[in-house]
């Protein structure tokens, strides 16, 4: 799969792709810039060159050296998914200093003022390049500096109609101009990268953070499995022999209930790591979004008076989920919106909405109960709970199905009260991708 590249013509320094093709992305940028200044440096300075007739072809040739290298710069960003080295920008940055020396040579040497454009390639070279590289850079631009005091052809100002001050003026104002504006637009698009990352890097440690609390639950869960394992296990025995020494019919009856209690904290406890929300403690299976839906809601129903009106609108879509998981955290989800309702004494249907939204499988739990608490950005922090009894774990696993799944989960104010909980999945066809 091709890795993203930033887009050329795009002035927002994108974190995506590697750090090469970005730095490589912003010097065509600056690049096209640098033509551009040239341009208007010839404009400004035509009549005013030393043997023009030999040195406008020569500042031609230089400024298509330029657009060349930014035309094959480009092709690479375009089609060569290898990573960009420092060594190829060196030598893009070093192609830059070397062309904006010929064309001083030509046209007024230290005295033209778009030196100054130098100092982008510098700082450029600071930003992008390792210290060595960035001083080797920086000591091409001395060198090339140097040698425009060494030897140039002048620039004949008293040609101009124009005051020489005037000229030196303008040219000078040009000149700052030109350099901020690039330096500048390079750093802020450098600090918003900068805060991208950061953003991202937060999320990162977030959703690690998230996952090292969800081993732990995962840990307490096997914990306290491997303990009710056993004293099952010695009530189940002493089951059998109570059926041995007591065969009437009350007795039978008594103790047919008891099995199947039994049973159903043995099935509990072998669910319980997968109802802990660890994906690894169920088999992945491919299955339709709308099919996990109504199973989830088949169960459900059968312990609530409440109704679910369920919406389908996913168009037969297909997700990998963990079945088993899937269907308890949507459960968890249905059952808290049933108590946010029953506090405000609303027994209206639930609505739960089964939609595909581009790529990805959405369901919605829509409730009209008692809203979001004022602390809702910590709703699905594990033990994070508004109710006189519960764990707060339930939201919390809910999200942890959808991230393992690469979905998520979002709590929405609902209108004109409720709650909206959307869940969302990737297709299994774009996730297998």
């Amino acid at each position: 799969m091709r890795r993203s590249r930033p887009q050329v013509w795009s002035w927002n320094l994108s974190p995506e792709g590697d750090e090469g093709s970005i730095w490589l992305t912003w010097l065509v940028r600056l690049r096209w810039i640098a033509v551009v200044a040239q341009l208007v440096t010839l404009g400004f300075t035509f009549g005013l060159l030393d043997s023009a007739e030999v040195v406008l072809p020569l500042l031609g040739a230089t400024m298509g050296v330029l657009v060349v290298a930014n035309l094959w710069a480009m092709r690479v960003l375009a089609v060569d998914d290898r990573p960009v080295r420092e060594d190829l920008l060196l030598a893009q940055l070093g192609l830059d200093v070397a062309v904006l020396t010929v064309f001083f040579l030509m046209a007024g040497g230290p005295e033209n003022s778009f030196t100054t454009l130098y100092l982008i390639h510098v700082a450029m070279a600071a930003v992008m390049l390792a210290p060595w590289r960035a001083a080797a850079l920086a000591g091409f631009v001395v060198v090339a500096y140097v040698t425009l005091h060494v030897w140039h052809l002048p620039l004949h100002l008293e040609r101009h109609s124009l005051p020489e001050r005037t000229l030196r003026e303008l040219g000078d104002l040009l000149a700052f101009t030109i350099t901020t504006t690039a330096v500048s637009a390079f750093v802020v698009a450098l600090s918003r990268s900068l805060r991208q990352q950061k953003q991202q890097l937060l999320e990162a440690r977030d959703r690690t953070a998230r996952t090292d609390r969800l081993r732990s639950v995962g840990t307490l869960a096997a914990g306290a499995a491997h303990e009710l394992n056993t004293p099952l296990s010695t009530i189940g025995l002493r089951i059998r022999r109570v059926a041995r020494r007591h065969d009437d019919d009350d007795t039978r009856r008594d103790l047919d209930v008891v099995r199947t209690q039994l049973e159903r904290c043995k099935q509990v406890v072998d669910q319980l790591l997968v109802g802990a929300g660890d994906p690894s403690a169920a088999d992945i299976e491919r299955r339709p979004l709308a099919a996990l839906v109504r199973q989830a809601v088949t169960l459900w129903s059968k312990g609530s008076p409440l109704k679910v009106h369920v919406e389908d609108a996913s168009e037969g879509l297909v997700v990998e989920v963990p079945r088993i998981a899937f269907v308890q955290a949507l459960i968890n989800l249905l059952e808290n919106a049933r108590e946010a309702q029953d506090e405000v004494g609303c027994f209206d249907p639930l609505v739960l909405r089964v939609l595909r939204d581009d790529a990805y499988g959405v369901v919605e739990v829509v409730d009209r109960g008692c809203g979001l608490p004022e602390r809702s950005d910590q709703v699905g922090e594990p033990f994070f709970t508004t109710k006189t009894t519960g764990t707060g774990l339930g939201v919390y696993v809910a999200r942890a199905v959808a991230d393992g799944a690469g979905g998520g989960l979002r709590y929405l104010r609902g209108t004109p009260r409720g709650t909206v909980a959307r869940w969302w999945f990737p297709e299994a066809q774009r996730r297998s991708a």
